[in-house]
């Protein structure tokens, strides 16, 4: 190693400091990239990508947000010293099912496809890239590619994909060559529901459509698009036959005063 890539890796080390440099990324897949020329040219990276939040689940109004970010950890791979500076955008694919995933001939066939998306640095973070999203279930796929910058040593282009491990199939078929490790499929949060029978849960994710709808939200029977009963299906119907009554009886003491 020259001793003004030493130099710029130790400067690094003081900057950063050890603990966020080895803070370990969970249930993401990784691969690793030579530095191709310069005075560097032999050196190789660890480029780290999967979601935020592991394990992830799809959005669920009031249980869950959904907030699952792509992110991507770049790091020397001899000394695990963050590397940043790296230029990346990311295409991204989204499948809702495996029975899609298997009809796709080809990523660009996915049920959704976003391209160009860039993949930010993490203020205070060096190393740490991320594309911000919400999900819903599914299985994400991302294409990623750009420079990486080794230390203003050498330069590191990368063009890669690879897609998450589902539970339902196989979903290898896509990646690029030289990933190991993998990082999960978005699930929905109900299946992790326990009791599974949990009518709360269930009531908090429906979309109320009316005004009748979400005051019956707080009782037991009701339902979405059901009439409601009990307490709160009394005060829906007292309430306009109370105004209604208010109305009249102002009429006839109005017709009482104008008879004096």
């Amino acid at each position: 190693m020259t001793k003004a890539i030493m130099a710029a890796i130790l400067s690094i080390a003081l900057v950063s400091g050890y603990a966020a440099i080895l803070q370990p990324a969970f249930a993401h897949a990784h691969t690793t990239l030579a530095v191709p020329d310069g005075p560097a040219a032999g050196h190789e990276i660890q480029l780290v990508l999967g979601h935020t939040s592991e394990p992830t689940f799809g959005a669920k109004p009031g249980v869950h947000d959904g907030k699952h970010n792509m992110e991507v950890r770049i790091s020397d791979a001899a000394t695990s010293l963050p590397v940043s500076g790296a230029s990346l955008k990311a295409d991204k694919y989204y499948f809702k099912d495996i029975r899609s995933f298997n009809r796709a001939s080809s990523a660009e066939r996915a049920d959704e496809v976003v391209k160009g998306v860039t993949v930010g640095g993490v203020f205070g973070e060096p190393g740490h890239y991320v594309a911000r999203q919400v999900q819903k279930e599914g299985i994400y796929g991302y294409r990623v590619y750009g420079t990486i910058n080794y230390f203003g040593e050498g330069t590191v282009p990368i063009d890669s994909t690879i897609f998450c491990k589902s539970a339902d199939g196989d979903t290898t078929k896509f990646n690029s060559p030289g990933w190991t490790g993998s990082f999960g499929c978005t699930e929905d949060v109900n299946d992790i529901l326990f009791p599974k029978r949990n009518n709360d849960v269930t009531r908090i994710g429906t979309e109320s459509g009316s005004a009748i709808q979400q005051v019956a939200v707080g009782t037991d029977v009701p339902q979405t698009g059901s009439k409601a009963s009990g307490p709160a299906y009394g005060l829906l119907i007292g309430l306009p036959l109370a105004a209604a009554a208010g109305v009249f009886g102002w009429r006839s003491l109005k017709r009482k005063g104008d008879g004096q």
